[in-house]
């Protein structure tokens, strides 16, 4: 490549003498130095006498003598060790390789101490070196002869006392040049002649061609960085690495001398012509006149351009670096410094000629900040703008992404002839992950104003991670029209409630939003079936309710993870644009088409063109898979109960559902039940005779008894809840109560109206939609009394009651009197329906539960004419099941049937007579009883009287115990039994063993009842739980147990 940019990076200063400044330092004018070399802080020169100097930054020079009757022609100082390699001539020409450690001093002369002399031995005649290679670890030199002939030594040169030379090259051409190459095993060495470019390798000791061209003496280098051979030829530098030869600078003309410094490469051209080919590293003085003018050429060879180049009057001796700079030392003795400018000069250099390439390059090569070279980078960019390369601009501006301000860069490029470029940079920076919401709006506004629907689609469908605003790209998305695009991108990334909006609000796609919901799990179909729930009613009523029944239910699929699944639909752009400005946000236009679906593609295809140009999507999209039910709390049914405001009958459906499915064992609205049937309060059916009820045989008295059935069941529902407030079989037993009320207000509602079926209609649908209405309304009715017998719920019974009433649901308002064993309501309710049957039918089941039944049945009967003259044969027989029974005085049914004048005394003329025959009877036999009862205690007067007044009289013969002939010592009791005194025992001899028994009952008896007359809330109890309070307080006067009864103190 040909270096056509030429700067001057480097500045040029005489070094003069440390002591006499007006004159040129001393240590070079005093020797004509033959090599040079440097490193470790010192620079080396040797002189043809055999002198070395080693000269300090101070130039001060201090030499010892190598070689004693030869020169030195070669030196290499080593890098990772103070060690100078020389190597001179001594007797005959022989050469000798000395190695000198310099951080050791002779101890008896002058110098560095002289760790070994190595003799390079040749076959025949003596040649001179022609170039010299060492390696860093001491353990190979390479030495190239004039003759061609190359020797390699090896082994451990600092320390073992033989070596090996094996001479590994050897033709006629003059060997030019040599460089190692290290690596694991052996190493690589590099050979130049003037007409090849070798490599040979010393561990599998081959020998390969790199170049058939070769170089000159002076003219090859190692590049100790890339470690390649550097070979300058009159046409170019040619670089050479294992592989054969590199990249090439063109560079025409002679040159003599190269050599490496950092990333430069410093040429010497001619006339500065060496004098004998064992030259290395500076030139013969005496070849050439003082006036001759050599050129120094510095390379750029990273950035590849000419850093420096100069002329120099005198001529070139040395070339030097060390200590950061670059030392030419002039034949003339003259020594100049070349010192390289800072970075930051350089680039304002570049700057001024606008190189701005060069400039990032350089800072990169200095190591600057990602910072300082986006700023670089920028000023590029500012600069092709200017000249309106605008696709320039935008690719530098696109490197400075994550550096500049986006908006420096999206304010240049906001004109509508540069929303392409606008569109690139702001992709870049959605790539980047550094894009906001605004940059988000914007690039999707490009797409759309672009009508780029191909862009769009790859900049939505990539496989990387969310690199932009999600939300802020759906909405657009939706501004625009672009709804399959919305929907892909909420449904890839799991936005499940801007997926939902989209399908529902904007595509009208009722049923993927559905099946989306149910695939979501239970948490989430959960929140968004509350938000959009009636709306999926409206439109999708079953299959909503269906979702609702499952999610209640706890019976709904939960959420897998995320997978692959072909078949998803892919969206097709269908864009709507408005008129708006350039970078504006697009108005909200709704698609008439956008709810029309699109066929699955494969997963495996790529994204290809549709109908209109349009690309569609591949089909792999993460979307949530099936899986087995897992258990989890079911929301409440009251939760969802507001969405069915216009579909009761969906209502019903979903809680009988739930019901079912949650408490299927308890479920009230089955239609069949195992193990017993539910009780109708159908009236018609009368229950099986029992003692007191109309047609029994029997005179059982009534044991019925009314309570308040409805304060009963509150209360132990309160107390159920108090005792179980905040436990789960509490709130599970709220939710079925919740659940109840709710079925029975929708039951006892009436049927709504078909919507289709209003307007006019014919005779003929009038009578359907009647009949329809009424069988519906008896299968709900049915459902109801099958609710209301449900007793495992403890429902506020007054509550069904109202509605029930409110409703006009007689057997629904019968069934609950019944329950509440309120038998009298039950009776008005038919008088007030005017339902003679039914009333007849109430006496007959409650009369004996309830006999107040009786005196209101009898006033309804005589309440009007046309009443009584159809029931005159119930009211009849009504009477004659009181007087059987015994369930009224008469005085009271005739008080019931005088209230009107509509009853005769005919009527119950006989009823009467029977009553007053049966009471004089009654009387008689009661009046026969008392008088008996009179005799007898009449005549246990006398007795106790004659016992108090009279003596008694023993004529008893024989003991009545024994039975024996009664003799003495005999004992005679009052009672007129008499016993041997050897008969009775101890006990006995106060008592009659005969009558003993009989006396202690009476005691105890007596005893009870004086107990007895102290325990008053017996008697209140026992009063309070009879059905004829004053049979209680007679059998109480009877026993006498009122005569033991103290006065109770109030105050006490």
């Amino acid at each position: 490549m040909a270096l056509q940019r030429q700067f001057n990076f480097f500045d040029r200063v005489e070094v003069k003498d440390p002591e006499d400044a007006t004159k040129s330092p001393e240590v070079f004018k005093s020797i004509e130095s033959n090599v040079a070399t440097s490193g470790r802080g010192h620079m080396v020169v040797a002189d043809r006498s055999g002198l070395v100097y080693i000269i300090d930054k101070g130039l001060h020079g201090e030499g010892f003598l190598a070689y004693k009757s030869g020169r030195v022609t070669h030196m290499k100082q080593l890098k990772q060790r103070n060690i100078l390699v020389t190597v001179g001539e001594e007797e005959n020409a022989e050469q000798v390789i000395k190695l000198w450690d310099l951080d050791k001093p002779d101890r008896n002369k002058p110098g560095p101490t002289l760790e070994r002399s190595i003799r390079v031995n040749q076959t025949g005649n003596a040649f001179p070196v022609s170039v010299l290679a060492v390696l860093e670890n001491m353990s190979q030199i390479a030495v190239g002869l004039a003759n061609g002939t190359v020797v390699l030594i090896s082994g451990d040169l600092m320390r073992e006392r033989t070596t090996s030379q094996k001479i590994v090259h050897q033709n006629d051409e003059p060997i030019t040049g040599l460089g190692f190459k290290e690596q694991s095993k052996g190493a690589l060495l590099y050979i130049a002649t003037t007409a090849k470019v070798l490599l040979y390798n010393t561990f599998t000791r081959q020998t390969q061609t790199l170049d058939d061209h070769g170089g000159g003496l002076g003219c090859s280098v190692m590049n100790e960085s890339t470690q390649e051979l550097a070979i300058a030829r009159d046409e170019a530098i040619f670089f050479y690495g294992p592989d054969g030869r590199g990249p090439a600078y063109a560079y025409d003309g002679p040159k003599t001398f190269i050599s490496f410094y950092k990333s430069y490469l410093v040429l010497v051209s001619p006339p500065n012509i060496p004098a004998a080919a064992s030259r290395a590293f500076g030139v013969h003085a005496a070849a050439v006149s003082a006036n001759d003018t050599t050129k120094l050429t510095i390379i750029d060879t990273a950035n590849k351009f000419t850093a420096y180049q100069a002329t120099f009057m005198q001529g070139i001796r040395s070339v030097i670096c060390e200590w950061g700079s670059i030392y030419i030392v002039e034949n003339g003795g003259k020594v100049y410094r070349l010192d390289e400018m800072d970075t930051s000069v350089k680039l304002d250099v570049l700057f001024k000629k606008n190189m701005y390439l060069l400039a990032i390059n350089l800072a990169h090569n200095q190591k600057y900040d990602n910072a300082s070279i986006s700023e670089i980078i920028k000023k590029y960019g500012d600069h092709l703008y200017d000249k309106g390369d605008y696709d320039g601009a935008m690719a530098q501006y696109v490197r400075t992404i994550g550096r500049l301000e986006p908006s420096y860069v999206i304010r240049k490029f906001l004109d509508a002839q540069r929303i392409y470029n606008l569109t690139s940079y702001l992709q870049e920076l959605h790539s980047g992950g550094l894009a906001n919401k605004d940059h988000t709006t914007l690039l999707l506004n490009c797409y759309t104003k672009l009508k780029d629907v191909k862009r769009l689609d790859e900049f939505i469908k990539t496989d990387n991670d969310l690199n932009f605003d999600l939300e802020t790209a759906i909405q657009v998305c939706r501004q625009a029209g672009y709804y399959e695009h919305a929907v892909y991108l909420a449904e890839r990334f799991e936005e499940h409630d801007l997926y939902l909006t989209v399908q529902i609000d904007d595509l009208k796609q009722y049923d993927r939003a559905l099946g989306y919901m149910r695939r979501l799990g239970p948490l989430e179909a959960d929140k968004n079936l509350q938000k959009y729930g009636k709306v999926l009613l409206a439109h999708l009523p079953e299959q909503t309710t269906q979702v609702l029944v499952d999610l209640c239910s706890g019976t709904l699929a939960t959420k897998s993870t995320s997978a692959t699944t072909p078949g998803t639909v892919s969206p097709v752009a269908n864009p709507i644009y408005g008129t708006h400005a350039a970078f504006g946000m697009i108005p909200l236009v709704q698609n008439g088409n956008g709810g029309s679906s699109t066929p699955p593609i494969s997963s495996s295809a790529a994204a290809s063109p549709g109908p209109g140009g349009q690309a569609a999507f591949p089909s792999k999209v993460r979307v949530s898979q099936y899986s087995e039910v897992s258990k989890y709390a079911p929301p409440s049914p009251r939760i969802f109960m507001s969405l069915f405001v216009d579909l009761p009958s969906h209502l019903i459906t979903f809680l009988e559902k739930v019901s079912e499915n949650r408490w299927p064992s308890q479920s009230v609205t089955q239609s069949t039940q195992s193990g017993a049937s539910l009780k109708s309060p159908t009236l018609g059916v009368i229950p099986s005779a029992r003692p007191g009820s109309i047609g029994s045989a029997g005179n059982g008295p009534l044991n019925g008894k009314r309570a308040t059935g409805s304060v009963e069941m509150n209360e132990r529902a309160s107390t159920s809840s108090t005792s179980r407030h905040g436990t789960t079989a509490e709130r599970d037993m709220e939710e079925r109560k919740a659940i109840w009320n709710t079925l029975l207000e929708l039951y006892l509602a009436d049927p709504p109206l078909n919507p289709s079926d209003q307007g006019n209609k014919s005779s003929t649908m009038q009578v359907a939609e009647m009949n329809r209405k009424m069988k519906e309304r008896n299968i709900r009715k049915e459902k109801c009394i099958k609710l209301l017998n449900d007793t495992e719920i403890p429902y506020d019974t007054n509550h069904a009651l109202v509605l029930c009433h409110m409703a006009g649901f007689d057997d629904g308002i019968v069934f609950l009197y019944e329950r509440m064993k309120m038998y009298t309501d039950i009776l008005r309710l038919w008088i007030e329906r005017d339902n003679t049957t039914k009333v007849i039918e109430c006496l007959r089941k409650y009369g004996p539960l309830e006999p107040s039944l009786y005196p209101l049945t009898l006033s309804y009967f005589s309440s009007s004419p046309s009443r009584l003259a159809s029931a005159t044969p119930e009211l009849l027989e009504v009477l004659n099941h009181i007087d059987q029974q015994d369930l009224l005085p008469p005085l009271q049914v005739v008080q019931a049937l005088s209230q009107t004048s509509v009853a005769t005394i005919g009527m119950i003329k006989n009823y009467i007579g029977r009553r007053i025959e049966a009471e004089r009877k009654e009387r008689q036999e009661d009046q026969r009883q008392i008088k008996s009862y009179r005799q007898e205690s009449e005549k246990k007067r006398r007795e106790i009287e004659e016992l108090k007044t009279s003596a008694r009289v023993f004529q008893a013969t024989k003991c009545s115990a024994c039975g024996g002939s009664l003799d003495l010592p005999a004992v005679h009791f009052l009672c007129k039994h008499s016993y041997h005194q050897r008969c009775l025992s101890d006990v006995a001899d106060r008592e009659c063993p005969k009558c003993m028994v009989e006396q202690r009952t009476v005691a105890d008896i007596r005893r009870m009842q004086e107990a007895n007359a102290e325990k008053h809330d017996l008697f209140l109890s026992e009063l309070e739980d009879a059905d004829d309070g004053f049979a209680v307080i007679a059998k109480y006067f009877g026993n006498n147990t009122m005569a033991f009864a103290r006065l109770i103190d109030s105050s006490s």
